[in-house]
């Protein structure tokens, strides 16, 4: 820590967007008069298999099923990728990934060129609102296009204390609760609402009594907590708006590979542990008890909600909508793009793309894979060999979507950030990384012992003793020594047990190797400051910032090494663009008060350090240099009340030698 001292309409119909099964009576969806309201439930890593309405009798979930009872249930939805921030694009877009050009989790803006549902209902009256349940999905990713409300606030974990891999979330508990307080407080407006619920995602930590109840079988109790928690939203979508005036619709962004086919969570192949979803939607317009066996894809959820609405589609949505399927109609033939680029990007082997039937799975691959759905639903026999003509045919199709050599770059900001940025002089790198899909090299499949390797010494979920993972990991890199990931959790394994110059040496093997991951740089940042040399943290820092120019804690701590090295104009550069990243993030704002502090510019830092607090009121640096600057402008009673404020959270471990001090100041104002 760094001090100073001194001499609309309640009967509005709703419609909600949740998963649903049944089967009854075609019924034509009917014409809308009148604007309707709309719910959206997409949750994170749901297997549709661990449904009671999809078959299974051993999880309870009965607010799901309740749903597919009273509406539709898509037996074969697919997503077009296993990863989150991908798959919603897709979801809110009604476009591929290779449209909407999000294709991994982390590393992708979804830009404000391609138009989102939210967008559309917001432009046409809608109030919009969004509650998500991991930092995956925060606005700097660009989700919160056209959401009035976009409630993104996690947890604040130290980042360099978080398990390698994990993301800050918060359980479907706190996420309901925030948007059944929203929908409380609608009474004008028709309404959008979108609730993203993460507890199905590893790590499996489902509370009590689910804990108990699915001992030894922690994702299932994920399953069955995430289902109470949302009979709780659906009831209170029925109290704002009655069951017949109601749209739900609920589905999965994507599935989880429970270990099968050598996968253990989800990301690097496309089988249908991890692209199958679960869809689910119900209300007017839609028939009770219908499952619809042909396949259903994530973007055919956009042009449908619209459709069930009787809104206008954005034009080039690639989507269809499946309301002909309730007038009894069939579908049109469906194909499903599918894509993987997790393995390229964060293993550096060969990505995988596909196309998917209501029969044939056909994946690109150094060897590809071609399989018959309809003979072998879990995708255990390559025929590929058997059915060259089909997977001729297919292979066309994915080069109609994807070309032979597409180029894939990376981009950690929206374009109006970058624009701040670079409009700071401060931005003269490149902050984004390119890959070309070729298809070759290493095919994943050929690395299945690396994936154990890492899922046994990285999960939570594995159980492993602490002594075993280090071996691990350095056996997995001795395998297959170019894969960024195994730097990555090994050095976390290096600096949990101390071993800070096996991290750094391991890191610089990394960059030998061709490694430019904005994590490694801030990595060696850190071991740089533990050394004392702040010159040599600045420059990892700075490359850091320059390939992941979102990064505010490495932002943060770039701005302080510039600080306690004098250089106040770079500092406050940093802190600004950290501020242009996130105009939310608190520390940003308390280190530009330090830096008007050291330019004798009292009424800019008091409004900084305001700011902070006013974002962040458990800052407590923000608090006690808040507070020792109303002291001054003899402000007593707001300086009391930061000084209070600070003395009810500091600890004696971090603030020992500093709550004394204030102790006594607060007598001297008494």
């Amino acid at each position: 820590m760094r001090e100073f001292a001194w001499t609309e309409p309640a009967s509005a119909t709703v419609v909600a967007l949740a998963l649903l099964l049944g089967s009854c009576k075609p019924a034509a969806p009917p014409a809308r008069a009148r604007p309707v309201n709309l719910v959206l439930v997409t949750i994170d890593t749901l297997r549709a298999d661990r449904l009671g309405c999809y078959g299974n009798s051993h999880i309870e979930t009965p607010n799901l099923d309740r749903i597919a009872r009273q509406g539709v249930l898509f037996e074969n939805a697919v997503t077009h990728t296993p990863l989150t921030a991908p798959a919603h694009a897709s979801i809110f877009t009604g476009l591929y990934p290779t449209v909407h050009r999000v294709r991994d989790t982390g590393g992708f803006v979804l830009q404000a060129s391609h138009a989102t549902l939210a967008e559309v209902l917001h432009q046409q009256g809608w109030d919009t609102a969004a509650f998500v349940g991991s930092s995956v999905l925060k606005k700097q990713f660009g989700f919160n296009q056209g959401f009035a409300v976009y409630d993104d606030e996690m947890p604040k974990p130290d980042p360099r204390k978080m398990a390698a891999g994990d993301y800050a979330e918060r359980r479907a508990g706190e996420v309901v609760d925030r948007a059944v307080a929203w929908l409380a407080s609608q009474s004008g407006k028709p309404f959008f609402l979108w609730v993203h619920v993460f507890d199905p995602h590893s790590p499996y930590d489902p509370p009590s009594p689910f804990r108990e109840k699915y001992s030894g079988r922690a994702y299932d109790g994920e399953v069955a907590y995430t289902d109470q928690e949302l009979g709780r939203l659906f009831s209170a979508v029925d109290k704002k708006s009655p069951p017949a005036d109601t749209l739900v619709a609920v589905l999965s962004d994507h599935g989880e590979s429970l270990s099968e086919h050598g996968e253990y969570t989800h990301g690097v192949f496309l089988y249908d542990s991890t692209l199958r979803i679960a869809f689910l939607m119900a209300g007017p317009g839609i028939p009770k008890g219908l499952r619809v066996k042909q396949q259903a894809r994530a973007i055919d959820v956009l042009p449908t909600l619209l459709d069930l609405m009787g809104r206008p589609v954005p034009p080039g949505v690639q989507g269809t909508s499946l309301t002909p399927v309730f007038a009894g109609k069939p579908l049109p033939a469906s194909e499903a793009y599918i894509e993987t680029l997790y393995p390229k990007i964060n293993m550096r082997w060969a990505e995988l793309r596909g196309i998917r039937t209501d029969r044939w799975k056909y994946i690109r691959a150094p060897r590809p894979e071609l399989y018959d759905l309809r003979q072998d639903p879990a995708e255990t026999t390559n025929v590929i060999g058997n059915h060259p003509a089909e997977a001729q045919q297919l292979e066309a199709k994915v080069k109609a979507v994807s070309s032979d050599a597409e180029k894939v770059q990376t981009t950690m900001a929206d374009q109006r950030t970058l624009a701040q940025l670079k409009g700071l002089g401060y931005l003269g790198g490149s902050s984004s990384q390119e890959y070309t899909l070729t298809g070759k090299g290493i095919d994943p499949k050929d690395r299945l012992d690396v994936l154990k390797a890492l899922y046994l010494a990285v999960s939570p979920d594995a159980h492993s003793p602490a002594s075993e993972r280090v071996p691990l990991l350095r056996k997995a890199l001795a395998e297959d020594p170019g894969n960024p990931t195994i730097y990555y959790h090994l050095g976390d394994e290096y600096a949990r047990n101390g071993r800070a110059r096996e991290a750094m040496k391991l890191y610089q093997d990394g960059v030998r190797n061709g490694l430019t991951n904005a994590w490694l740089f801030s990595r060696l940042a850190y071991l740089s400051l533990q050394r004392g040399n702040k010159e040599e943290a600045i420059g990892f820092f700075e490359r850091a910032a320059q390939l992941n120019p979102s990064d505010n804690e490495s932002l943060n701590d770039l701005g302080m090494a510039y600080l306690e090295t004098g250089k106040l104009a770079d500092a406050e550069r940093a802190f600004k663009w950290s501020v242009a990243a996130d105009e939310k993030y608190s520390l940003a704002y308390n280190g530009l008060g330090l830096v008007s502090i050291e330019k004798h510019d009292l009424a800019a830092a008091r409004g900084y350090f305001e700011k902070a607090v006013q974002l962040d009121a458990g800052l407590l640096e923000a608090q006690l240099n808040l507070g020792r600057i109303y002291k001054i402008e003899g402000a007593t009673a707001k300086a009391r009340g930061c000084f209070e404020a600070f003395l009810a959270k500091a600890s004696a471990a971090e603030y020992g030698a500093i709550i004394p001090k204030i102790r006594a100041e607060l007598a001297e104002m008494k």
